[in-house]
């Protein structure tokens, strides 16, 4: 069929599109879409100092594939690129069309560098057993759709873009089935092939983390108390402090995202007032980022009685992001207690989401955090005292070797 001449149209001089007329409304919009999103970076991300991203490239990148994108979820995945380019563990697209998804009854996790199957649910996964290595999932082999989900997650870090694209691995297809090629840990250098029904997701439930934790709080060892602060709860928490109190060595868990919990534990870990980071707020005068001073904020804790006397440890790595790291910013300057395990996601500040046209939400880190001394904050993270990495020989021993670590810490044994 022969397009009319005025169904053509030219965007930055070089990108005509010939279409239908209901196909170019849809490329206008998603093209508004594209022009909109990178516009509103360009002038107010706070972060290009440190990501070093080619930005004006990422504009006719993202523009020639919004025009070529013929679904809706190919054009997703143009967001998804273009949000990925600014390295921002914030950065995420939702669509308008988002679905529930669901998860196989195991979690996924990269240990030693290969996708391991970490954890199995208990009469869910036959054939199936912690530390077996995932060669292929649905057909695909590992190291492709790694860096395929890879290619679209933002991320200031490796550790964050690690733990995300275990996340969006997890996911199954929509006949709710998973099938995987696995290498069994009983019988390296062999092959096994099984499928799993797929079930919906649990937030926080004790049976899908990746590693095996002990109740939400729990005496390891008498007079040493665990709290697992992603998931202890306001109510439980005050209900602790007595418990703390006495406690001789207290292990707290950020490995996650903990709720008011995770501030109010380090108000009786002082015995005098501490203060947040540094947190920076650019008030944009010019466009491209120019001549926009920031606003520094930021906000004390006082301490509260009783003290907790005991040797701390906190638990955490390449999870814990944004709040959770404001609370380990905060133990790293104060040198609160021993941190024990991985390196942060690396990015904090508030979230900014924003709607474009065709109803998708663009989210973003649009306040800059710098530590407590000024130094950078993005892409860097909070720094283990005691850097420890599972293996996998742990995870088919069913053990925790980041706790094992921190019981040892507060123990004060080597």
């Amino acid at each position: 069929m022969r397009i009319p001449a005025g169904r053509c149209r030219t965007y930055l001089a070089t990108l005509t599109i010939c279409f239908t007329k209901e196909r170019l409304r849809i490329a206008a919009t998603r093209l508004g879409a594209v022009v909109i999103a990178w516009n509103v970076f360009q002038h107010f991300y706070p972060y290009f100092d440190v990501v070093k991203t080619d930005w004006a490239a990422e504009l006719p990148r993202a523009m020639n594939g919004a025009a070529g994108d013929t679904g809706v979820d190919d054009f997703e995945v143009t967001l998804q690129r273009l949000v990925a380019a600014l390295k921002d563990g914030h950065g995420s697209v939702m669509s308008p069309r988002a679905k529930p998804f669901t998860v196989p009854p195991l979690t996924l996790d990269w240990v030693e560098g290969q996708f391991i199957v970490t954890r199995v649910q208990k009469g869910k996964s036959e054939g199936i057993a912690a530390s077996d290595r995932v060669l292929k999932i649905d057909g695909k082999p590992i190291d492709q759709a790694s860096a395929e989900a890879r290619a679209l997650i933002s991320g200031a870090t490796a550790q964050w873009i690690a733990w995300r694209s275990a996340t969006a691995l997890s996911r199954c297809n929509d006949t709710k089935r998973m099938a995987l090629e696995i290498e069994p840990y009983s019988a390296r250098g062999t092959t096994k092939a099984v499928e799993v029904a797929c079930v919906a997701p649990k937030s926080k439930d004790a049976e899908t983390y990746t590693e095996p934790r002990p109740a939400q709080v729990a005496e390891l060892e008498p007079g040493i108390i665990y709290v697992d602060l992603d998931r202890v709860q306001e109510a439980d928490w005050q209900a602790l402090i007595p418990r703390l109190e006495k406690a001789k060595g207290i292990i707290f868990d950020m490995r996650g995202y903990p709720g008011q919990p995770g501030i109010q534990a380090l108000a009786h870990l002082t015995d005098s007032t501490i203060r947040s980071a540094k947190w920076n707020v650019a008030s944009a005068n010019l466009p491209d980022r120019l001549d926009s001073p920031f606003t520094e904020s930021g906000w004390d804790v006082q301490p509260e009685k009783p003290y907790f006397s005991a040797r701390r440890v906190f638990l955490t790595d390449g999870r814990a992001i944004s709040y959770a790291e404001t609370v380990m910013g905060i133990v790293e300057r104060y040198k609160l207690g021993a941190i024990v395990g991985g390196p942060t996601a690396g990015t904090n500040g508030n979230v900014n989401p924003f709607r474009l046209p065709g109803g998708y939400t663009v989210s973003w880190t649009g306040m800059k955090v710098l530590k407590h001394d000024g130094s950078q904050h993005h892409g860097v993270g909070i720094l283990p005292t005691v850097p420890v990495e599972r293996t996998r020989k742990g995870v088919a021993e069913g053990q925790d070797e980041i706790l094992l670590k921190g019981l040892q810490v507060v123990k004060g044994t080597p």
